[in-house]
């Protein structure tokens, strides 16, 4: 080929490649389209990743919504059913299909029951109040209290879908930070934020907070200690399986802590240097606050695993003659003496004997209290049996009753978690139990009415390395 056909021949091939760019090039880039945040909705599968990076479970800032490199499938699905496990996912809101997309009212229940808040009593404050299903508008009244969302005049749109955009301001309105690495975490004067502060780490410093607070503290900051300087925090909140920690106070003020963890002192640093404990701030009662009756203490045991929070396990409204029981009653006698047992001098009478040599009695005489259906169980297996027991589950009240629908049926299982009456502990393991009593058939049926039913366990009962042995106690239930 001569040089003026290979010229001519290149040029003629130049030609037919830009040809074909010219018209491959807008298919390509309609291909290569960009979705925005406001583009695409959020799915259930984010809220979970959302919650896993609260933990500190998984790295990254937890405005970082879509899929992450370190959640598959199988990790999502196991950290549903650890969340499902810990009472945080309930029958309200289904996973069943993670790429579904949630209500907003959705978002906010769960992130208020993984939190750990109460809910409460009473409409919320905005103005479609009544489109609020009845088990999400308790939680998100309280968050107005807590002043991490404002409802007064506004409407809080329950059955909207949020984008990912709309998820990253609802992060931003209940978070003000999550602490993963040892650090000093010092705010602006000018900030006034009441949103959370997420402490997933051993060693951290807070500072400067001058309005009230909340702060989540997780399993991840045991065995270690959290400084608060110069701040005024409204509430602590200590995670299931947190375990020798300490908050420190250095010119501070905290009003109340609810914990789930062992070994928690609350102590203060002082000008001169010196540190000295601090009471227990679980026993502060925060003014102007009421709870609904519902709590669940079940599977947030002190040996549940994962870093997440359940709901509160101690009742807010304590009557004083428990305190005082709980303030007089030995290490050991504590989790066993009874409100019943104080004298009329307001003492405690003696009990030395261990539960798991005498189990405590009720008193004589005592029978199925308004038990609408069986006036038979006087003379029942539910007689003289012990009351310092619970079952814990979803369906607990604070008032101690496991109150169920009619509707939906009773289902007595037969594992079951077994937890102290008195504090909600439990060690997070279901054992073998027999349900016993006049009633159990009427129960078994869902028949309206109240209702006492005696439970045994099959095996021994250990909490914090005591042994209570084979336990039988008296389980109060309402059929609505």
């Amino acid at each position: 080929m001569s040089i003026k056909k290979a010229i001519k021949f290149t040029l003629l091939l130049s030609i037919a490649i830009c040809i074909q760019l010219f018209f491959i090039a807008p298919i390509a880039k309609a291909e290569q389209k960009t979705y925005t945040d406001n583009e695409v909705n959020i799915s259930k599968r984010d809220l979970i990743i959302l919650l896993e990076k609260l933990s500190g479970n998984l790295g990254s800032d937890i405005a970082d919504i879509g899929n992450y490199a370190n959640a598959d499938e199988e990790y999502i699905k196991s950290s549903v059913e650890k969340l499902k496990g810990l009472n945080i996912i309930d029958e309200h809101v289904s996973f069943a299909n993670l790429y579904e997309s949630p209500k907003k009212e959705e978002v906010y229940y769960l992130l208020a029951r993984y939190i750990g808040i109460e809910a409460t009593e009473g409409k919320t404050a905005f103005i479609d109040d009544e489109k609020l299903q009845s088990w999400s508008r308790g939680y998100i009244k309280e968050l107005d209290n807590l002043g991490v969302i404002e409802g007064k005049d506004k409407n809080f749109e329950p059955g909207k879908v949020l984008n990912r955009g709309e998820l990253r301001s609802v992060i931003k309105e209940l978070f003000l930070t999550v602490i993963n690495t040892s650090q000093n975490f010092r705010v602006d004067e000018n900030n006034k934020s009441k949103a959370f502060i997420v402490v997933n780490t051993n060693d951290a410093v807070i500072e400067n907070i001058k309005i009230q607070t909340p702060i989540l503290i997780n399993q991840k900051a045991s065995n270690g200690k959290l400084r608060i300087i110069n701040s005024d925090i409204s509430k602590i909140y200590i995670a299931a399986g947190s375990q020798n920690f300490e908050v420190q106070l250095s010119n501070s003020k905290l009003q109340s802590a609810k914990s789930l963890g062992k070994n928690i002192s609350y102590t203060n640093l002082g000008s001169d240097g010196k540190v000295v404990p601090l009471p227990n701030p679980e026993e502060y009662k925060p003014e102007g606050r009421k709870p609904v009756k519902k709590i669940i203490k079940g599977s947030r045991s002190h040996s549940s695993s994962g870093s997440y929070f359940g709901n509160n396990s101690q009742e807010e409204n304590k009557s004083q003659s428990d305190k005082e029981t709980e303030e007089k009653a030995t290490p050991q006698d504590k989790d066993i003496v009874k409100p019943e047992e104080k004298t009329g001098t307001g003492k405690i009478t003696e009990n030395k004997k261990t539960q798991s040599e005498v189990l405590p009695k009720v008193n004589e005489g005592a029978h199925n209290e308004g038990d609408k259906n069986n006036e038979g169980d006087k003379n029942s297996e539910t007689q003289n049996l012990s009351e310092d027991f619970i079952v814990p589950n979803e369906h607990l009240y604070a008032d101690k009753t496991l109150k169920y629908k009619a509707a939906q049926g009773v289902n007595l299982e037969d594992k079951a978690l077994i937890g102290l009456k008195l504090s909600g502990e439990n060690n997070g393991v279901k054992l073998n139990v027999k349900w016993e009593g006049d009633s159990l058939h009427q129960v078994k049926n869902s028949q309206k009415g109240e209702y006492r039913l005696a439970v045994s366990s099959l095996e021994d009962l250990v909490i914090n390395n005591k042994n209570y042995g084979k336990v039988k106690f008296i389980v109060k239930i309402i059929i609505e």
